[in-house]
């Protein structure tokens, strides 16, 4: 078997597209293509991928999916194969062979950057932002079908940043994510002083991986903060 690591960006109106609907349609191009995709054993074999889950209606500049094959496949024959078959604004950045042994990225990508687009830069926002960041604790009420709970986000919020280009902002949210918690952009967003009726579009621009205490990407890339 052999693993292959993919990168891919997620826009337009494909950002409507479902977890499940994504995986169906990474399978439909694999099958137009031909690609010899690894399948899993047991009673219902399904096809060996693995996706970091986004949120449905947001746009992803940097996805990342492990896919498994039963034979070799050059890279950029497989990154082509892909490109051909996908709907608009979906589309394979890079492709890299990894060992068979690394992890699923599912299952180790611990950060998220997410960027919020301001038509301004606020005056008390870095001002709100410091108070975050020094907060001890930041409680949130979190309401699902069943439940009502009060979770403390603080200690998934990394870091937060804003940049003023040319008199609009752009907030960088840097936020856990995956199996041991995380809090969503939107959270992060309710707690700062921005006007309610703009329109802020939020796209997570990368996924990290947190290793020997070093933020880096799928890739291996330190982490540096970028747009």
């Amino acid at each position: 078997m052999y693993h292959y690591r993919l990168c891919f960006s997620k826009e337009g109106d494909i950002k409507f597209l479902s977890h499940l609907d994504l995986i169906r349609t990474f399978i439909r191009a694999l099958r137009r293509a031909g690609v010899p995709v690894a399948y899993s054993q047991g009673f219902n074999p399904q096809p060996k991928l693995t996706f970091a889950p986004l949120a449905v209606g947001m746009e992803g500049k940097n996805e990342y999916l492990d896919l498994y094959l039963s034979e070799p496949w050059e890279e950029q024959k497989l990154k082509k194969s892909f490109n051909e078959q996908f709907p608009p604004g979906l589309k394979i950045k890079k492709i890299k062979t990894v060992e068979i042994s690394q992890p699923p990225i599912s299952s180790v990508v611990s950060a998220a950057l997410y960027v919020a687009d301001l038509p301004a830069v606020p005056p008390d926002l870095p001002q709100a932002l410091t108070g975050i960041l020094q907060a001890d604790t930041l409680i949130k009420v979190r309401q699902d079908k069943k439940n009502v709970k009060k979770v403390d986000i603080r200690p998934f919020i990394y870091d937060l940043k804003v940049k003023d280009v040319e008199g609009k902002g752009a907030l960088l949210m840097l936020l856990a994510t995956g199996s041991k918690g995380g809090v969503r952009p939107q959270e992060v967003l309710e707690l700062l002083p921005l006007d309610e009726d703009s329109k802020i579009k939020v796209f997570r621009q990368d996924l990290f991986i947190f290793e020997g205490g070093t933020l880096k990407n799928p890739e291996g890339i330190c982490s540096v903060y970028y747009l």
